[in-house]
Protein backbone atom coordinates (compact mmCIF):
# COMPACT_ATOMS: atom_id res chain seq x y z
CA UNK A 1 0.00 0.00 0.00
CA UNK A 2 2.51 2.30 -1.03
CA UNK A 3 2.07 6.46 -1.83
CA UNK A 4 4.93 5.81 -4.87
CA UNK A 5 2.34 2.26 -6.31
CA UNK A 6 -0.57 4.84 -5.90
CA UNK A 7 0.63 7.24 -7.75
CA UNK A 8 2.39 4.98 -10.64
CA UNK A 9 -1.45 3.68 -10.80
CA UNK A 10 -2.89 6.43 -10.94
CA UNK A 11 -0.44 8.07 -13.75
CA UNK A 12 -1.07 4.27 -15.87
CA UNK A 13 -4.92 4.51 -15.46
CA UNK A 14 -5.84 8.51 -15.84
CA UNK A 15 -3.45 8.85 -19.30
CA UNK A 16 -6.28 6.73 -20.82
CA UNK A 17 -8.23 9.14 -22.05
CA UNK A 18 -11.95 7.57 -21.55
CA UNK A 19 -10.70 7.52 -17.51
CA UNK A 20 -9.35 11.64 -17.66
CA UNK A 21 -12.64 12.95 -19.41
CA UNK A 22 -14.58 11.06 -17.13
CA UNK A 23 -12.86 12.01 -13.96
CA UNK A 24 -12.77 15.01 -14.87
CA UNK A 25 -16.42 15.34 -15.62
CA UNK A 26 -17.18 14.57 -11.95
CA UNK A 27 -14.88 16.83 -10.43
CA UNK A 28 -16.09 19.71 -12.60
CA UNK A 29 -20.19 18.49 -12.59
CA UNK A 30 -19.84 16.90 -9.23
CA UNK A 31 -16.63 18.65 -7.05
CA UNK A 32 -15.05 14.60 -7.05
CA UNK A 33 -11.90 14.19 -5.69
CA UNK A 34 -10.42 12.74 -8.71
CA UNK A 35 -7.64 11.18 -6.42
CA UNK A 36 -10.09 9.31 -4.48
CA UNK A 37 -11.60 7.79 -7.51
CA UNK A 38 -8.18 7.02 -8.45
CA UNK A 39 -7.64 5.42 -5.15
CA UNK A 40 -10.66 3.59 -4.99
CA UNK A 41 -9.65 2.12 -8.50
CA UNK A 42 -6.62 1.67 -7.17
CA UNK A 43 -7.34 -0.38 -3.96
CA UNK A 44 -10.18 -2.20 -6.04
CA UNK A 45 -6.86 -3.67 -8.21
CA UNK A 46 -4.57 -4.23 -5.29
CA UNK A 47 -7.79 -6.76 -3.96
CA UNK A 48 -9.27 -4.40 -1.29
CA UNK A 49 -12.54 -2.61 -1.01
CA UNK A 50 -12.77 0.94 -0.34
CA UNK A 51 -15.10 0.46 3.23
CA UNK A 52 -17.97 3.09 4.40
CA UNK A 53 -15.67 3.90 6.48
CA UNK A 54 -12.32 4.56 4.59
CA UNK A 55 -13.71 6.89 2.44
CA UNK A 56 -14.23 9.78 4.86
CA UNK A 57 -11.18 9.18 6.25
CA UNK A 58 -9.92 9.65 2.85
CA UNK A 59 -11.91 12.94 2.35
CA UNK A 60 -10.43 14.39 5.80
CA UNK A 61 -6.78 13.50 4.95
CA UNK A 62 -7.17 14.87 1.76
CA UNK A 63 -9.83 17.95 1.58
CA UNK A 64 -7.77 20.61 3.89
CA UNK A 65 -5.16 20.08 1.43
CA UNK A 66 -7.32 20.11 -1.39
CA UNK A 67 -8.63 23.23 -0.24
CA UNK A 68 -5.91 25.32 0.80
CA UNK A 69 -3.59 24.42 -2.17
CA UNK A 70 -4.53 21.98 -5.13
CA UNK A 71 -8.24 24.00 -6.14
CA UNK A 72 -6.50 27.09 -5.97
CA UNK A 73 -3.62 26.04 -8.46
CA UNK A 74 -6.19 24.40 -10.74
CA UNK A 75 -8.51 27.74 -10.36
CA UNK A 76 -5.51 29.96 -11.46
CA UNK A 77 -4.32 27.94 -14.46
CA UNK A 78 -8.07 27.18 -15.86
CA UNK A 79 -8.61 31.15 -15.45
CA UNK A 80 -5.19 32.03 -17.12
CA UNK A 81 -6.88 32.09 -20.75
CA UNK A 82 -9.98 32.91 -20.42
CA UNK A 83 -9.43 36.39 -17.97
CA UNK A 84 -6.34 37.69 -19.22
CA UNK A 85 -6.84 37.45 -22.89
CA UNK A 86 -4.21 40.60 -22.90
CA UNK A 87 -1.48 38.46 -22.42
CA UNK A 88 0.66 36.37 -25.16
CA UNK A 89 -0.30 32.90 -26.41
CA UNK A 90 3.14 32.12 -25.27
CA UNK A 91 3.75 33.28 -22.57
CA UNK A 92 -0.01 31.85 -21.58
CA UNK A 93 1.17 28.59 -22.24
CA UNK A 94 4.23 28.72 -19.93
CA UNK A 95 2.48 30.16 -17.64
CA UNK A 96 -0.24 27.27 -17.62
CA UNK A 97 2.72 24.70 -18.22
CA UNK A 98 4.62 25.98 -15.07
CA UNK A 99 1.52 26.23 -12.77
CA UNK A 100 0.73 22.62 -14.20
CA UNK A 101 3.74 21.11 -13.46
CA UNK A 102 3.35 22.22 -9.69
CA UNK A 103 -0.05 20.98 -9.49
CA UNK A 104 0.94 17.28 -10.39
CA UNK A 105 3.51 17.67 -7.45
CA UNK A 106 0.67 18.67 -5.44
CA UNK A 107 -1.70 16.37 -6.29
CA UNK A 108 1.18 13.31 -5.69
CA UNK A 109 1.12 14.79 -1.82
CA UNK A 110 -2.40 14.50 -1.80
CA UNK A 111 -2.03 11.03 -2.51
CA UNK A 112 0.29 10.59 0.18
CA UNK A 113 -2.29 11.38 2.38
CA UNK A 114 -5.26 9.79 1.21
CA UNK A 115 -2.65 6.53 0.86
CA UNK A 116 -1.79 6.66 4.30
CA UNK A 117 -5.60 7.67 5.37
CA UNK A 118 -6.69 4.56 3.67
CA UNK A 119 -3.72 2.02 4.74
CA UNK A 120 -5.61 0.77 7.73
CA UNK A 121 -8.89 0.13 6.16
CA UNK A 122 -6.64 -2.29 3.82
CA UNK A 123 -6.58 -5.41 5.90
CA UNK A 124 -9.35 -8.00 4.46
CA UNK A 125 -8.80 -9.47 0.67
CA UNK A 126 -12.03 -9.87 -1.16
CA UNK A 127 -11.68 -12.28 -4.44
CA UNK A 128 -14.05 -9.91 -5.78
CA UNK A 129 -13.27 -9.19 -8.95
CA UNK A 130 -11.92 -5.65 -9.60
CA UNK A 131 -14.44 -4.23 -11.65
CA UNK A 132 -17.02 -5.15 -9.03
CA UNK A 133 -15.11 -3.67 -5.99
CA UNK A 134 -14.02 -0.57 -8.10
CA UNK A 135 -18.04 -0.36 -9.18
CA UNK A 136 -18.83 -0.36 -5.32
CA UNK A 137 -16.41 2.09 -3.91
CA UNK A 138 -16.72 4.58 -6.71
CA UNK A 139 -21.04 3.73 -5.90
CA UNK A 140 -19.98 4.73 -2.41
CA UNK A 141 -18.36 7.61 -3.15
CA UNK A 142 -20.51 9.52 -5.09
CA UNK A 143 -23.19 8.62 -2.76
CA UNK A 144 -21.21 10.30 -0.05
CA UNK A 145 -20.77 13.60 -2.47
CA UNK A 146 -24.15 13.97 -4.15
CA UNK A 147 -26.33 11.39 -3.02
CA UNK A 148 -28.16 9.66 -6.23
CA UNK A 149 -26.20 9.94 -9.35
CA UNK A 150 -28.02 10.58 -12.80
CA UNK A 151 -27.13 9.35 -16.10
CA UNK A 152 -23.98 10.95 -16.93
CA UNK A 153 -22.69 10.49 -13.49
CA UNK A 154 -23.17 6.76 -14.28
CA UNK A 155 -21.78 6.80 -17.82
CA UNK A 156 -18.74 8.85 -16.37
CA UNK A 157 -18.59 5.45 -13.56
CA UNK A 158 -18.61 2.99 -16.25
CA UNK A 159 -16.09 4.67 -18.82
CA UNK A 160 -13.52 4.69 -15.66
CA UNK A 161 -14.49 0.67 -14.92
CA UNK A 162 -14.27 -0.15 -18.31
CA UNK A 163 -10.48 0.75 -18.36
CA UNK A 164 -9.88 -1.10 -14.82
Amino acid sequence: MSPEDFWSFSLALYCRAPVAQACLSLQDRRGADVNLLLAICWLAARGYEASVDALPAAMAAADPWNEAILKPLRSTRRRLGADFSDIAQADQQSIKHGILSVELECERVAQQKIAAALEPYAIELSHAPVRDLAATGIDRYLAQIIGVPDEQDRADAAAILAQL
